[in-house]
């Protein structure tokens, strides 16, 4: 199917492409505020503190089959897991009212793949950026200008675009960058999930519920205890 027919403003843009027909995309914000809304609906109260403890020595006795902890803390679970690992990642949020697209749109490219997601009124999420560091906190100069220039050669409509956000974050992710389930003592462990946070989680939430409800073992559980 011609990229035209797809998406009329790519027209002349691009001579071939991939078209997964059944593939969606979500606002992950809009996402978490819906699932926050829901638990809260149903009484389940949501804490959030950094002074949390989150150390394995309870002096409490437990079953040695009670998992009483589960543990998604990402990246921060770094202190209990040694072999988990942060990679870089930054994105931009701009707008552009010259530019429709109605699906995320991939840019293969041997150096600077992006991929530009439509979130509505013009606005479009540009990412994003795989460095192995698990540094969070600032993009690089580089990195904003190549995805910056990534989507220019897209279309040079995004070259009056604004800026409205640059966004960091480290994503954890183990050596092979495949998702973990891990037991230890009273604690489960589900981390790792690299780049697809939002694409696995209802797979892991799933797995995880088996494991605990009817003890059914998750395909991505590991023993490793590092």
């Amino acid at each position: 199917m011609a990229v035209a027919a797809l998406e009329a403003d790519l027209a002349g843009r691009a001579r071939r492409g991939l078209f997964f027909p059944t593939e969606a995309h979500l606002s992950p914000r809009d996402a978490l505020a819906c699932l926050v809304g829901e638990l809260e609906s149903r009484n389940i109260a949501i804490e959030t503190a950094d002074g949390l403890d989150f150390s394995d020595n309870d002096n409490e006795a437990v079953l040695p089959t009670e998992v009483r902890k589960i543990d998604c803390r990402g990246l921060s679970a770094s202190d209990a897991m040694q072999d988990l690992r942060g990679v870089k990642g930054e994105m931009l949020v701009i707008r552009s009212a010259d530019i429709r697209l109605s699906r995320p749109v991939r840019l293969l490219h041997p150096r600077i793949p992006i991929y530009l997601v439509p979130r509505g009124d013009g606005v479009f999420m540009l990412g994003a950026t795989q460095i192995e560091s698990g540094n969070r906190h600032a993009a690089s100069v580089r990195s904003v200008l190549e995805l910056l220039s990534a989507a220019y050669a897209l279309h040079p409509a995004f070259g009056e675009a604004e800026i409205l956000e640059i966004g960091v974050d480290a994503r954890p992710a183990f050596p092979d960058n495949l998702p973990r389930i891990r037991r230890r003592g009273d604690r489960l462990y589900v981390n790792g999930l690299f780049r697809h946070g939002f694409l696995l989680a209802p797979a892991m939430a799933r797995m995880t519920a088996d494991y605990l409800l009817s003890g059914q073992v998750p395909e991505v559980m590991d023993e490793n205890l590092n």
